[in-house]
């Protein structure tokens, strides 16, 4: 904004200047263009009493707004109502009070006249006011300029401070997820009594939910810069869905959740790792938000894959942002935003079609609708 600011004043700086001088320059020609004619027009009448034989009626050659003098051969004022001292030599001049002139000697020295003098009385207030004009339209205008740049600085910023906060939040967050299970761990292997079967399974849920952080922070910055290197093959998503029921059952039964599975045979071409983050993320997510005591629906079919919970639910302003990464709907549990985004990088690379259904203190319905191609089986 700094800069922007500082070159756009620099940039009205330089065309204020240039308007100033064109106009200062058009104000100045027109003035002594003026100045000439009534300074011929003199020296015509001077020229014409003295070929008629006439007097010079010095009243008549005042002109309102001018002043005027006649000078002879020596320089030396001969009427009119310029008092100053004035260089003849110049066909332009300047006075100090900032008034312009200009000599005409083309009388030749009829009547005794060889230098015309005119001089103007309002240039210098015209250009005060030119001056005062160009500052205030410029000064305007740079405010102006101000004004719809802190706007658009504000519109092009914000997206990026909101970025900046997802990704402070990302670090807060992962953190205090990591926190959990690590405090988990050191409480059991701390104590310097034999190890309980409660402390255990503590140290089993503990090390799993590490290891699927590692795993979701590793696909998300390492497997996807090189999906090249996937192994996409046609997986059995029933055994590996199966699998992955008994690797989470854990958790679920820690909250005291249970967990019902449907599952049919069903075969799709896909990297079993990316298969496996889809399949986590949507279940421990339904775990997480999930009241105690409450009933999570896994079904898998030929045409999808549905994951409902009776938990907590998502309000619908929020599903639209879901999906984003870093951005987490609640505070209310742990999860630092990237679980759901994983989910739809995977279902966009395999055209697999996420609806989301919710209702506050209701529950959630996840179902992703597998393509009816070949790769489906």
């Amino acid at each position: 904004m700094t800069l922007f600011l500082g070159f756009s004043l620099i940039l009205i700086i330089i065309i204020a200047w240039l308007f100033f001088k064109m106009q200062y320059n058009l104000n100045l020609d027109l003035t002594t263009s003026k100045m000439q004619t009534i300074a011929s027009k003199i020296s015509s009448k001077i020229i014409y009493a003295h070929m008629q034989n006439l007097p010079l009626d010095k009243s008549n050659l005042n002109v309102k707004g001018f002043n005027f003098a006649l000078y002879d051969e020596h320089n030396r004022s001969m009427a009119g109502n310029i008092k100053h001292k004035i260089d003849l030599s110049k066909k332009i001049y300047k006075t100090k009070k900032g008034h312009i002139g200009v000599v005409d000697s083309s009388a030749l020295g009829h009547l005794g006249v060889y230098h015309v003098a005119v001089e103007e009385q309002t240039f210098q207030a015209k250009i005060d006011a030119l001056l005062k004009k160009t500052v205030i339209i410029f000064a305007t205008l740079y405010l102006l300029l101000m004004i719809v740049g802190y706007w658009l600085a504000t519109i092009f910023i914000k997206p990026i401070q909101h970025q900046r906060e997802k990704l402070n939040n990302f670090i807060k967050d992962s953190t205090h997820e990591l926190n959990t299970p690590i405090t988990a761990l050191l409480m059991s292997v701390e104590s310097s009594k034999p190890l309980s079967q409660k402390s255990l399974k503590r140290i089993q849920i503990s090390t799993k939910r590490i290891s699927e952080i590692y795993k979701d922070l590793t696909y998300l910055f390492l497997r996807e810069e090189n999906r090249e290197e996937q192994d996409i093959k046609e997986l059995n998503l029933t055994k590996v869905l199966k699998q992955q029921y008994d690797y989470l059952e854990e958790f679920a039964l820690k909250k005291k959740i249970t967990m019902h599975l449907k599952a049919k045979q069903v075969h799709f071409k896909i990297d079993e790792e990316s298969f496996i983050r889809l399949i986590n993320n949507l279940l421990l997510n339904a775990i997480k938000y999930s009241k105690i005591g409450s009933n999570i629906e896994i079904t898998l079919t030929k045409e999808y894959l549905s994951i409902k919970d009776e938990g907590i639910g998502i309000d619908k302003k929020e599903l639209k942002d879901i999906f984003n990464r870093f951005h987490r709907a609640t505070t209310m549990q742990g999860g630092f935003g990237v679980g759901l985004n994983i989910v739809k990088s995977i279902c966009q690379t395999y055209n697999i079609k996420i609806d989301v259904k919710s209702k506050i203190a209701k529950g959630s319905t996840f179902t992703l609708y597998f393509p009816k191609n070949k790769d489906h089986f």
